[in-house]
């Protein structure tokens, strides 16, 4: 009997520590969590932690394991779809059932793993990113077997359709965290809308063969040398190494060799010099990416949003300072928002207008809602697109994607397609 209650309370503590930890990392990365900050979430002594745990690495990235088993008890995983579905409903049944769950705390596991793929630095551990890796080589392969069974395509097509999905859930999940500004099922229904679109370029047209652009000018190649660009060099250096938690004002004067006084005379605060960070890191961007200007007259889109859309899918590979620093911001589930995080999403807004007001002009004869509409689905498959190169080295090129994205977004919605 003694026994027994002794296997229940170790059951019970390890699951209790489990979901402390999945908590804590939620709110604050994997720097900002702390085995000392475990203790305290759950009241139990430190023997009890390395009781079952021998060290942080080892409890986060069974947490993380923990939080997506329990996700997927309740949200089902893809299976391979019966032949002869109706490819559109069968799609967006799914995409309501994987992405419904995006709000409370069964996904702080994906939480987590998107702040892991922004925090890549020597303090951070590899067993929560790898095991999150695994997840998503198995989300992957389920969504290319669905593909596969439903559309009949090749392999390689199957796959491309399969990185668009998940990076279509990635960036679903971000929307729900950072944006208020279009609602989540319609924006599932244009995914859906995209993705059939897509089918049917796939059916005729190989993705491999797409030529590609030139190589483009990312970002600016100039060093930092008043000693406001060193800091706000060192802040975007530093927080890509270790989150924002993790970014302290002494790491970040040290990185740039810097007085911590120096920080006092150009900016308030640490969140003044992150907020900075974001605004400079995107001009800095802007500066390489075509003018989203709306254009003078339609043009043809099939066409012209492809080679705007080239150059942005490009510097996605270096993972703009702006958004990996932004993502940070928006990501951790807090009570009370980071500083900072409404400067990034003053900067998502200001760039989803640019998006849309370039589709109003482009596509004269469609109504504002409908350019807005694939200017926040646009966003949403960028956002996605950025994870997939942080964590799953995605190897489609920026032209070849483009041509898809292009018409995924300016696919014609479905209720449209029936009032004709």
């Amino acid at each position: 009997m003694v026994e027994k209650s002794l296997r229940e309370h170790k059951h019970g503590s390890r699951q209790a520590i489990l979901e402390a930890a999945l908590r804590l990392a939620a709110e604050r990365g994997y720097v900002g969590t702390t085995m000392a900050l475990v203790r305290r979430e759950t009241g139990l002594p430190p023997s009890s932690l390395y009781w079952h745990f021998s060290n942080k690495d080892e409890l986060l990235a069974e947490a993380l394991e923990h939080g997506h088993r329990r996700f997927y008890r309740l949200v089902p995983r893809w299976k391979p779809a019966s032949p002869g579905v109706d490819l559109r409903e069968a799609l967006l049944t799914r995409l309501r059932r994987t992405t419904s769950a995006t709000l409370d705390a069964r996904a702080d596991w994906w939480r987590m793993g998107l702040m892991l793929a922004l925090e890549s630095g020597p303090t951070v551990g590899d067993g929560p990113r790898e095991r999150f890796l695994r997840i998503r080589v198995r989300t992957l392969s389920d969504f290319e077997q669905w593909w596969s069974a439903a559309t009949g395509l090749p392999p390689a097509h199957s796959r491309v359709l399969a990185r668009l999905t998940l990076a279509a859930h990635d960036g679903l999940f971000i929307h729900v965290q950072a944006d208020d500004y279009a609602d989540l099922d319609q924006l599932r229904q244009r995914l859906a809308d995209g993705l059939v679109a897509i089918v049917d370029r796939l059916r005729d047209h190989d993705p491999a063969i797409a030529p590609e652009e030139a190589d483009l000018p990312l970002t600016s190649a100039e060093e930092p040398t008043s000693s406001r660009e060193k800091l706000l060099a060192a802040a975007l250096k530093v927080a890509a190494e270790s989150g924002y938690e993790g970014a302290s004002i002494s790491r970040i004067c040290a990185a740039a060799k810097l007085p911590a006084s120096s920080v006092y005379w150009h900016f308030e605060n640490k969140d003044d010099l992150f907020s900075a960070a974001v605004d400079d890191s995107y001009r800095d961007w802007n500066r390489t990416q075509p003018s989203w200007q709306p254009p003078a007259e339609a043009c043809d889109c099939t066409t012209e949003l492809p080679r705007m859309l080239t150059p942005l899918l490009a510097s996605l590979h270096q993972l703009p300072p702006f958004l990996r620093i932004g993502l940070m911001l928006v990501l951790p589930k807090r009570s009370e928002p980071l500083p900072g995080r409404d400067r990034f999403l003053d900067v998502r807004r200001r760039t989803r207008d640019e998006f849309a007001g370039w589709f109003r002009g482009a596509l004269a004869e469609e109504g504002p809602e409908h350019a807005d509409g694939m200017a926040a689905l646009l966003l949403v498959i960028v956002d996605g697109l950025l994870f997939a190169e942080a964590l799953d080295s995605a190897d489609m090129p920026p032209a070849t994607t483009s041509d898809l994205l292009a018409r995924l977004v300016t696919a014609t919605p479905f209720h449209a397609q029936v009032s004709h």
